[in-house]
């Protein structure tokens, strides 16, 4: 056997036991699901000329599997394969063009990929080959919108009458990107067919850069206007949490001229309406903000990849959004902070208010005890002068009867001087009586 084969049938043996040993140990069940996941949306390979158009559409109710059973019927129309129901994107040739799905937390994009180009660069798009009625029953609301045409050219002059003439004579911002191997111009604005435009003059970008290039401006429109869907939110809380600010305000002034009861819980029911208030707009809003900021670094991502050189005297896309993109995310970050802000503030005068009313209560709860403890002294003296009376009252009432039992004897000839007698007794029934009171009374308080 040659060295050839010995290594081959090496090879072959370690390649087995590998398999061998994965069949053996247990398997994490989204072991294959996170390996396909770094490998997924991959870039299309573009030979310009190109023309491409991306629509993006907001999920709505069950708009996820809407979308996919609307990209079945149209791969059914035109005898394609279907997409896999889990996948989260599908890329196959319809026959003249590419359909490019892709879904995902919120919205789906569909791009469309037609080659070749027309003169004017938009008088044709990728999107006028789709099938109309198709398009008209998208599922979801249609947000964002571009026509792109890449073309194997320098592209006339950034500052030229035909440039301005292709993008309706709008303000264009352009600038050459990828190491100056490629110029785009765009407007960042709709055109008269209610979508956006973007050239770009590919002059040295191979054909995965191309692709790439491309993929990056598409994800640069969707992911900027899915970040301002957060801004209508913040302009319509913002006021409404300045009145909120305010309100705590004024109640957190009445905390000084605190007197009564009745008015600390009237601000602490304002407080807790407040509270509730704040945490409803929170909760609306939260989840709207958290995605306006992971779009938005998004959105600087992809400007970073882009590495634009600006030409003098026009504004690059990048630092067109900053200056424009960058103050509205700001608003919707200020409008969540000063939410939280409330919330935090609003806790902590709820908590000073309840301890207010606590110690407010307590101190009525010592009065109250201070004047149980005054009346049950004035019990105690009340009962010490009934016991003193008691006693008084039983030793006359003894010595009565004992004089009747005297007078009983006298009548039958004992020699004994009633009166005199009961007088004797009275010392030795009042000691009796106090004795029998003050056992019964030490009784009581043994069994208490």
């Amino acid at each position: 056997m040659s060295g050839h084969d010995t290594r081959d049938a090496t090879t072959a043996g370690q390649e087995a036991r590998r398999r061998s040993l994965v069949g053996r140990v247990e398997l994490h069940p989204h072991r294959h699901l996170l390996y396909q996941e770094i490998h997924a949306r991959p870039s299309p390979l573009i030979r310009p000329p190109v023309r491409a158009s991306s629509m993006v559409f907001q999920d709505r109710d069950c708009a996820v599997d809407a979308a996919f059973d609307h990209v079945s019927r149209l791969a059914r129309r035109c005898g394609a394969n279907l997409p896999d129901p889990e996948a989260s994107c599908y890329y196959q040739e319809m026959g003249g063009f590419e359909l490019r799905w892709e879904r995902h937390t919120e919205f789906s994009s569909y791009t469309f990929l037609r080659p070749g180009s027309c003169d004017p660069p938009f008088a044709e798009t990728a999107a006028d080959i789709v099938p109309e009625d198709w398009l008209a029953s998208t599922p979801g609301v249609l947000i964002a919108g571009v026509h792109v045409t890449m073309l194997r050219t320098e592209g006339p002059d950034p500052f030229g009458p035909e440039l301005s003439r292709w993008f309706e004579g709008q303000t264009l911002f352009g600038s050459r990107i990828v190491d100056e191997r490629a110029r785009i111009f765009t407007t960042l604005r709709l055109h008269g067919d209610g979508f956006g435009r973007i050239l770009i003059c590919n002059t040295g970008l191979s054909e995965f850069q191309s692709g790439r290039t491309l993929q990056r401006l598409l994800e640069l429109e969707a992911y900027r206007t899915m970040a301002l869907l957060g801004l209508p939110d913040a302009k319509d809380i913002g006021p409404r949490a300045a009145r909120l600010d305010r309100q705590l305000a004024d109640v957190m002034d009445e905390f000084g001229g605190l007197g009564d009861v009745s008015t600390e819980r009237r601000l602490l029911d304002e407080l807790t309406s407040l509270a509730a208030e704040v945490e409803r707009y929170r909760s609306t809003t939260n989840q709207r903000f958290a995605a306006t900021r992971a779009y938005y670094d998004l959105v600087t991502r992809r400007l970073d990849d882009l590495r634009e050189i600006k030409f003098s005297g026009m504004s690059t896309i990048g630092k067109f959004l900053e200056r424009r993109l960058g103050p509205a995310i700001r608003t919707c970050q200020s409008v969540e902070d000063q939410l939280e802000s409330l919330s935090r503030r609003i806790d902590r005068a709820t908590d000073l208010l309840q301890a207010k009313v606590d110690v407010a209560i307590e101190s009525q709860n010592l009065q109250v005890l201070a004047e149980m403890n005054r009346r049950a002294r004035l019990q105690l003296r009340l009962q010490q002068t009934v016991e003193g009376l008691s006693v008084a009252a039983i030793s006359y009432y003894t010595v009565g009867l004992i004089k009747v039992a005297l007078d009983a004897a006298a009548s039958y000839g004992v020699p004994v001087r009633p009166t005199l007698a009961a007088g004797i007794s009275v010392p030795f029934v009042v000691a009796g009586v106090w004795w029998m009171t003050r056992r019964i009374r030490r009784h009581i308080r043994t069994e208490d």
